[in-house]
């Protein structure tokens, strides 16, 4: 039975696609760069910026470093406001917290989503927020952290709902079950080749397996 589910926010809970992908655009022409396709932004959405920046940019650390403080500036300015939570979500997440423990479990800054959540009108749904403090630069590990405040519970009472491989790959590695939110930035079979134990098409069908698993 399941007592405590972790969510990703990004791709998750809220369509935060356009102000990242944005944020990413104006931050690599301020470095110089010429205007990416939304092929290329989209595959920011999800994992942790770092990565991100050195992975699909082929930026150093310092260069990354220096593309995540220009990132967060824009970000904050404007980025944060075009969150809109998916159709669905904050029913769902009503009717769940009168039965288990929510949480976030976010790559994105944890102040960054406590507002995301706040301006919402979601936060008081979850017991747990965390995000990366420049100290948990892996999803693994704020996964970790997130379990760590909630007490480290059985690793069977808890699971993990994300849109990416990461929150996939993470969960896995903490030794906790998982759900695909299939309607999120995943491109097709990305879920499922990372291992997701579920896979959710829609808010219903994600709200669905949490009963399910909630009642087992």
């Amino acid at each position: 039975m399941k007592k405590y589910f972790l969510f990703d926010l990004d791709g998750t809970l809220a369509d935060t696609g356009p102000g990242i992908t944005g944020c990413v655009q104006d931050t690599l022409r301020r470095l110089g760069w010429p205007d990416q396709t939304p092929q290329f932004l989209r595959r920011f959405v999800g994992p942790p910026l770092m990565e991100s920046f050195q992975t699909f940019c082929n930026l150093d650390e310092t260069a990354a470093r220096r593309a995540i403080q220009l990132y967060r500036e824009r970000y904050v300015a404007w980025g944060v406001y075009q969150s809109p939570l998916y159709p669905g979500i904050r029913d769902m997440l009503a009717r769940l917290s009168q039965i288990v423990t929510l949480c976030v479990a976010t790559s994105k800054r944890e102040e960054g989503a406590v507002q995301i959540l706040e301006m919402r009108g979601i936060a008081n749904y979850f017991s747990v927020i965390v995000g990366d403090d420049s100290t948990r630069p892996t999803k693994s590990a704020v996964i970790q952290e997130a379990l760590d405040r909630l007490g480290n519970p059985p690793a069977e009472q808890a699971a993990m709902v994300g849109d990416r491989s990461y929150d996939i790959e993470g969960a896995r590695a903490c030794g906790i079950q998982t759900i695909g939110a299939c309607y999120g930035y995943a491109p097709p079979g990305e879920l499922a080749r990372a291992g997701a134990d579920y896979l959710a098409a829609s808010v219903e069908d994600l709200e669905s397996i949490c009963r399910m698993l909630a009642a087992d």
